[in-house]
Protein backbone atom coordinates (compact mmCIF):
# COMPACT_ATOMS: atom_id res chain seq x y z
CA UNK A 1 0.00 0.00 0.00
CA UNK A 2 2.71 2.47 1.02
CA UNK A 3 4.82 1.72 -2.05
CA UNK A 4 1.81 2.25 -4.32
CA UNK A 5 1.10 5.59 -2.64
CA UNK A 6 4.72 6.65 -3.11
CA UNK A 7 4.62 5.66 -6.77
CA UNK A 8 1.42 7.65 -7.30
CA UNK A 9 3.08 10.65 -5.68
CA UNK A 10 6.15 10.38 -7.88
CA UNK A 11 4.08 10.17 -11.06
CA UNK A 12 2.05 13.27 -10.26
CA UNK A 13 5.12 15.02 -8.86
CA UNK A 14 6.75 14.98 -12.28
CA UNK A 15 3.82 16.99 -13.68
CA UNK A 16 3.98 19.40 -10.74
CA UNK A 17 7.66 19.92 -11.51
CA UNK A 18 6.84 20.89 -15.09
CA UNK A 19 4.31 23.38 -13.66
CA UNK A 20 7.03 25.09 -11.64
CA UNK A 21 9.95 25.11 -14.05
CA UNK A 22 8.50 27.96 -16.12
CA UNK A 23 7.93 29.99 -12.95
CA UNK A 24 11.52 29.31 -11.90
CA UNK A 25 12.91 30.21 -15.33
CA UNK A 26 11.14 33.58 -15.44
CA UNK A 27 12.31 34.51 -11.96
CA UNK A 28 15.86 33.36 -12.69
CA UNK A 29 16.17 35.64 -15.72
CA UNK A 30 13.72 38.53 -15.28
CA UNK A 31 13.82 38.63 -11.46
CA UNK A 32 10.05 38.99 -11.26
CA UNK A 33 7.50 36.92 -9.33
CA UNK A 34 5.07 35.97 -12.08
CA UNK A 35 1.64 35.74 -10.46
CA UNK A 36 0.00 35.20 -13.87
CA UNK A 37 1.80 31.85 -14.00
CA UNK A 38 -1.24 30.01 -12.60
CA UNK A 39 -3.42 31.37 -15.40
CA UNK A 40 -0.97 30.03 -17.99
CA UNK A 41 -1.57 26.57 -16.51
CA UNK A 42 -5.33 27.14 -16.68
CA UNK A 43 -5.18 28.31 -20.30
CA UNK A 44 -3.08 25.32 -21.34
CA UNK A 45 -5.60 23.00 -19.68
CA UNK A 46 -8.56 24.71 -21.38
CA UNK A 47 -6.93 24.60 -24.81
CA UNK A 48 -6.56 20.83 -24.42
CA UNK A 49 -10.11 20.51 -23.07
CA UNK A 50 -11.78 22.42 -25.90
CA UNK A 51 -9.79 20.68 -28.62
CA UNK A 52 -10.84 17.36 -27.11
CA UNK A 53 -14.45 18.42 -26.54
CA UNK A 54 -15.10 20.09 -29.91
CA UNK A 55 -12.81 18.24 -32.31
CA UNK A 56 -12.18 14.99 -30.46
CA UNK A 57 -8.43 15.63 -30.62
CA UNK A 58 -6.38 13.33 -28.43
CA UNK A 59 -5.14 15.33 -25.41
CA UNK A 60 -1.51 14.46 -26.07
CA UNK A 61 -1.78 15.71 -29.66
CA UNK A 62 -3.05 19.08 -28.40
CA UNK A 63 0.17 19.77 -26.50
CA UNK A 64 2.12 21.31 -29.44
CA UNK A 65 -0.74 23.74 -30.09
CA UNK A 66 -1.19 24.79 -26.46
CA UNK A 67 2.58 25.18 -26.15
CA UNK A 68 2.82 27.34 -29.30
CA UNK A 69 -0.17 29.54 -28.46
CA UNK A 70 1.05 30.25 -24.94
CA UNK A 71 4.58 30.99 -26.18
CA UNK A 72 3.19 33.69 -28.47
CA UNK A 73 0.89 35.01 -25.75
CA UNK A 74 3.70 35.08 -23.17
CA UNK A 75 6.13 36.71 -25.59
CA UNK A 76 3.69 39.50 -26.49
CA UNK A 77 2.61 39.98 -22.87
CA UNK A 78 6.17 40.53 -21.72
CA UNK A 79 7.28 42.54 -24.74
CA UNK A 80 4.46 45.06 -24.69
CA UNK A 81 3.18 45.06 -21.11
CA UNK A 82 5.54 43.67 -18.48
CA UNK A 83 8.65 45.05 -20.17
CA UNK A 84 7.42 48.57 -19.44
CA UNK A 85 8.02 48.12 -15.72
CA UNK A 86 10.97 45.71 -15.87
CA UNK A 87 13.35 48.26 -14.32
CA UNK A 88 10.84 49.38 -11.67
CA UNK A 89 10.92 48.10 -8.05
CA UNK A 90 9.92 44.45 -7.72
CA UNK A 91 6.62 45.33 -6.09
CA UNK A 92 5.49 46.86 -9.39
CA UNK A 93 5.93 43.62 -11.33
CA UNK A 94 4.19 41.76 -8.53
CA UNK A 95 1.20 44.10 -8.68
CA UNK A 96 1.11 44.06 -12.48
CA UNK A 97 1.18 40.28 -12.83
CA UNK A 98 -1.37 39.95 -10.01
CA UNK A 99 -3.69 42.29 -11.90
CA UNK A 100 -3.14 40.40 -15.14
CA UNK A 101 -3.96 37.11 -13.41
CA UNK A 102 -7.25 38.55 -12.13
CA UNK A 103 -8.15 39.83 -15.60
CA UNK A 104 -7.38 36.52 -17.32
CA UNK A 105 -9.11 34.40 -14.66
CA UNK A 106 -12.25 36.54 -14.73
CA UNK A 107 -12.38 36.64 -18.53
CA UNK A 108 -12.16 32.84 -18.47
CA UNK A 109 -14.94 32.72 -15.89
CA UNK A 110 -17.17 34.93 -18.05
CA UNK A 111 -16.44 32.92 -21.19
CA UNK A 112 -16.56 29.39 -19.77
CA UNK A 113 -18.48 29.74 -16.46
CA UNK A 114 -17.31 28.11 -13.26
CA UNK A 115 -18.12 24.52 -14.22
CA UNK A 116 -15.65 21.73 -13.48
CA UNK A 117 -14.72 19.89 -16.66
CA UNK A 118 -12.84 16.68 -17.39
CA UNK A 119 -10.71 15.54 -20.29
CA UNK A 120 -11.73 11.91 -20.41
CA UNK A 121 -10.39 9.97 -23.42
CA UNK A 122 -11.32 6.32 -23.87
CA UNK A 123 -8.08 5.09 -22.33
CA UNK A 124 -8.39 7.30 -19.21
CA UNK A 125 -9.08 4.40 -16.83
CA UNK A 126 -6.63 1.91 -18.34
CA UNK A 127 -3.74 0.61 -16.25
CA UNK A 128 -1.31 -2.27 -16.02
CA UNK A 129 0.40 -4.14 -13.23
CA UNK A 130 4.09 -4.53 -12.53
CA UNK A 131 4.77 -6.75 -9.52
CA UNK A 132 2.73 -5.19 -6.68
CA UNK A 133 2.19 -1.88 -8.47
CA UNK A 134 -0.81 -0.70 -10.47
CA UNK A 135 0.30 1.93 -12.99
CA UNK A 136 -2.28 4.05 -14.86
CA UNK A 137 -1.32 4.58 -18.49
CA UNK A 138 -2.29 8.26 -18.39
CA UNK A 139 -0.27 9.04 -15.26
CA UNK A 140 2.79 7.26 -16.60
CA UNK A 141 2.59 8.89 -20.02
CA UNK A 142 2.02 12.37 -18.61
CA UNK A 143 4.98 11.83 -16.27
CA UNK A 144 7.18 10.92 -19.23
CA UNK A 145 5.96 13.94 -21.21
CA UNK A 146 6.67 16.23 -18.25
CA UNK A 147 10.21 14.91 -17.87
CA UNK A 148 10.78 15.23 -21.62
CA UNK A 149 9.61 18.86 -21.57
CA UNK A 150 11.96 19.73 -18.71
CA UNK A 151 14.86 17.87 -20.34
CA UNK A 152 14.19 19.70 -23.60
CA UNK A 153 14.26 23.07 -21.83
CA UNK A 154 17.46 22.14 -20.01
CA UNK A 155 19.18 21.12 -23.24
CA UNK A 156 17.90 24.25 -24.99
CA UNK A 157 19.49 26.44 -22.32
CA UNK A 158 22.74 24.48 -22.40
CA UNK A 159 23.32 23.90 -26.10
CA UNK A 160 21.73 26.65 -28.18
CA UNK A 161 22.86 30.22 -28.78
CA UNK A 162 19.55 31.59 -27.52
CA UNK A 163 19.80 29.41 -24.42
CA UNK A 164 23.32 30.62 -23.69
CA UNK A 165 22.14 34.21 -24.20
CA UNK A 166 19.37 33.59 -21.66
CA UNK A 167 21.88 32.24 -19.15
CA UNK A 168 24.25 35.15 -19.77
CA UNK A 169 21.44 37.66 -19.27
CA UNK A 170 20.44 35.98 -16.01
CA UNK A 171 24.01 36.32 -14.74
CA UNK A 172 24.71 39.89 -15.88
CA UNK A 173 22.45 41.98 -18.07
CA UNK A 174 25.17 44.54 -18.76
CA UNK A 175 27.74 41.86 -19.51
CA UNK A 176 25.36 40.17 -21.93
CA UNK A 177 24.69 43.49 -23.65
CA UNK A 178 28.43 43.95 -24.21
CA UNK A 179 28.42 40.60 -26.03
CA UNK A 180 25.74 41.80 -28.45
CA UNK A 181 22.73 40.33 -26.63
CA UNK A 182 19.53 42.38 -26.51
CA UNK A 183 18.20 41.88 -22.97
CA UNK A 184 14.72 43.18 -23.83
CA UNK A 185 14.31 40.53 -26.52
CA UNK A 186 15.80 37.82 -24.31
CA UNK A 187 13.33 38.74 -21.58
CA UNK A 188 10.41 38.34 -23.99
CA UNK A 189 11.71 35.00 -25.31
CA UNK A 190 12.28 33.75 -21.76
CA UNK A 191 8.80 34.74 -20.67
CA UNK A 192 7.39 33.04 -23.77
CA UNK A 193 9.34 29.85 -23.01
CA UNK A 194 8.11 29.93 -19.41
CA UNK A 195 4.53 30.27 -20.62
CA UNK A 196 5.00 27.50 -23.19
CA UNK A 197 6.31 24.86 -20.80
CA UNK A 198 3.66 25.92 -18.29
CA UNK A 199 1.00 25.34 -20.97
CA UNK A 200 2.40 21.84 -21.47
CA UNK A 201 1.97 21.24 -17.74
CA UNK A 202 -1.61 22.53 -17.93
CA UNK A 203 -2.40 20.18 -20.81
CA UNK A 204 -0.96 17.25 -18.86
CA UNK A 205 -2.83 18.17 -15.68
CA UNK A 206 -6.13 18.31 -17.58
CA UNK A 207 -5.93 14.54 -18.07
CA UNK A 208 -5.79 13.86 -14.31
CA UNK A 209 -7.59 16.75 -12.62
CA UNK A 210 -10.62 18.98 -13.15
CA UNK A 211 -10.36 21.99 -15.45
CA UNK A 212 -12.01 25.23 -14.30
CA UNK A 213 -11.22 28.98 -14.50
CA UNK A 214 -10.00 29.33 -10.89
CA UNK A 215 -7.64 26.34 -11.02
CA UNK A 216 -4.52 28.48 -11.40
CA UNK A 217 -4.41 29.55 -7.75
CA UNK A 218 -3.54 26.14 -6.33
CA UNK A 219 -0.90 25.46 -8.95
CA UNK A 220 0.68 28.87 -8.41
CA UNK A 221 0.99 27.98 -4.72
CA UNK A 222 2.45 24.59 -5.61
CA UNK A 223 4.95 26.31 -7.92
CA UNK A 224 6.06 28.60 -5.08
CA UNK A 225 6.67 25.57 -2.90
CA UNK A 226 8.60 23.71 -5.58
CA UNK A 227 10.96 26.53 -6.55
CA UNK A 228 11.66 27.49 -2.93
CA UNK A 229 12.38 23.90 -1.91
CA UNK A 230 14.31 22.99 -5.05
CA UNK A 231 16.14 26.27 -5.57
CA UNK A 232 14.96 29.31 -7.50
CA UNK A 233 16.05 29.29 -11.13
CA UNK A 234 17.30 25.68 -11.04
CA UNK A 235 15.66 23.12 -13.35
CA UNK A 236 16.87 19.93 -11.59
CA UNK A 237 15.79 21.60 -8.36
CA UNK A 238 12.29 22.05 -9.77
CA UNK A 239 12.16 18.32 -10.50
CA UNK A 240 13.24 17.47 -6.95
CA UNK A 241 10.73 19.93 -5.47
CA UNK A 242 7.93 18.57 -7.67
CA UNK A 243 8.60 14.99 -6.61
CA UNK A 244 8.66 16.01 -2.95
CA UNK A 245 5.34 17.82 -3.36
CA UNK A 246 3.74 14.89 -5.19
CA UNK A 247 4.82 12.40 -2.52
CA UNK A 248 3.66 14.70 0.30
CA UNK A 249 0.27 15.15 -1.33
CA UNK A 250 -0.15 11.44 -1.98
CA UNK A 251 0.83 10.48 1.58
CA UNK A 252 -1.44 13.13 3.08
CA UNK A 253 -4.44 12.20 0.95
CA UNK A 254 -4.16 8.48 1.70
CA UNK A 255 -3.18 8.46 5.38
CA UNK A 256 -4.18 11.69 7.15
CA UNK A 257 -6.76 13.29 4.86
CA UNK A 258 -6.58 15.71 1.95
CA UNK A 259 -7.27 18.63 4.30
CA UNK A 260 -3.82 18.16 5.85
CA UNK A 261 -1.98 18.57 2.55
CA UNK A 262 -1.44 22.31 2.82
CA UNK A 263 -0.35 22.03 6.45
CA UNK A 264 2.30 19.48 5.49
CA UNK A 265 3.40 21.57 2.50
CA UNK A 266 3.94 24.69 4.57
CA UNK A 267 5.60 22.74 7.38
CA UNK A 268 8.17 21.34 4.95
CA UNK A 269 8.54 24.79 3.36
CA UNK A 270 9.35 26.40 6.70
CA UNK A 271 11.85 23.67 7.57
CA UNK A 272 13.66 24.16 4.25
CA UNK A 273 13.69 27.95 4.68
CA UNK A 274 15.23 27.56 8.14
CA UNK A 275 17.81 24.90 7.27
CA UNK A 276 18.61 25.82 3.67
CA UNK A 277 17.12 29.17 2.60
CA UNK A 278 18.48 28.91 -0.97
CA UNK A 279 16.75 25.54 -1.49
CA UNK A 280 18.12 22.05 -1.94
CA UNK A 281 20.18 22.95 -5.01
CA UNK A 282 20.67 26.65 -4.30
CA UNK A 283 20.07 29.43 -6.77
CA UNK A 284 21.26 29.84 -10.34
CA UNK A 285 19.96 29.12 -13.81
CA UNK A 286 21.34 25.83 -15.13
Amino acid sequence: MLLQVLLDGILIGGIYASCAVGFSLVFGVLRIINIVHGEFIMLGAFITYWLFKIYGLDPFLSIPLSCSLLFVFGFLLQRYVINRIIEAPEIMSLLLTFGLSLIIANLALIAWKGDYRLVNPGYAGANFKVALFTIPYVRLTTFIFALAAMAGLYLFLQRTDVGRAIKATSQSKDGARLQGVRPSMIYAVTFGLGAAITAIAGSLLSMSFSVFPAMGGDYLLFSFFIVVVGGMGHIPGSLAGGLILGVLQSLSTNFVGAGMTYILIFLVLYIVLILRPAGIFGKGLV
